[in-house]
């Protein structure tokens, strides 16, 4: 009996180390949390430590949309590695057209473009980077997305010719922080450097949003970083509405919410 008892003991044991080293952990019980938002979406999360991936709705987090601005990120990447840009500080003049956000109506630098979403300032340095160059960059970032037909080289990431998967977002962005892609490793701290979205004691956000007006969706991507542990994470919000003020909070208040109901955040 006592070795009956000890061997049960043995396989239990065995059993629980080896959910815990599973690399996929499926929360349907949180969809509900997204749901309670009036929205659909999904939430995708590596765990950096854990290397483990938990989906939230995982037939939309493999379903691929418009990368929309968070499409930023990796044109900043090209810029700034191709020169594109001269620095994070090099200006382009607003041309004086009214833009539909108050915000875009003056003159930027790759900074306050990259914080404020100015979608004209990242048109204009798209051109600059031109198609053969952003082609051999974007076959280059092999995970990022799919181009399904030929984009109009200041228009692909917005108007529906690229998509990308909010699974192949975490998995760009992991390789983003942990200096895995094929840029200088100055030019991806300049761009992590970019993408601090806010801090405090216990943590800090990197991120960039999104708004998909082709398709009514919203991104939120990004990544915690604890002292402890690094949690990378992507958003996707979708409405049958407009992309009214409270769709667009609730990129990231959701995302807030689903980081602190898998207890990375409080």
């Amino acid at each position: 009996m006592k070795n009956f008892k000890l061997i049960f003991a043995i396989i239990s044991l065995l059993v629980i180390m080896s959910c815990s080293d599973d690399p996929t952990s499926i929360r349907n019980d949180l969809i509900s949390v997204i749901d309670s938002t009036g929205y659909s979406g999904c939430f995708v999360m590596y765990n950096l430590n854990k290397d483990q991936t938990t989906f939230i709705n995982l037939n939309r987090a493999r379903r691929q949309f418009s990368p929309a601005s968070t499409f930023k990120i990796p044109n900043s990447l090209i810029a700034i590695e191709t020169q594109a840009v001269s620095s994070v500080n090099d200006t382009i003049r607003y041309n004086g057209i009214e833009k539909p956000i108050a915000d875009w109506n003056r003159d930027h630098d790759l900074l306050s473009a990259f914080k404020y979403s100015v979608v004209w300032y990242y048109q204009d340095i798209a051109n600059r980077i031109g198609d053969s160059t952003m082609k051999f960059w974007l076959d280059t970032l092999v995970d990022y997305g799919t181009m399904i037909r030929p984009g109009v080289i200041n228009q692909f990431w917005l108007d529906g010719s690229l998509v990308i998967s909010a699974e192949q977002q975490v998995r760009f962005l992991t390789k983003l922080y942990n200096d895995e892609l094929p840029f200088k490793k100055s030019t991806m701290d300049t761009v992590k450097h970019m993408m601090r979205y806010e801090g405090n004691p216990e943590y800090t956000l990197y991120g960039k949003t999104g708004l998909g007006l082709k398709q009514n969706i919203g991104w939120f991507v990004g990544w915690i970083e604890k002292s402890n542990n690094t949690y990378i994470f992507a958003t996707n919000i979708e409405t049958k509405d407009s992309l009214d003020s409270k769709f667009i909070d609730t990129r990231i208040s959701l995302a807030k919410k689903l980081l602190n109901k898998l207890q990375v955040i409080n």
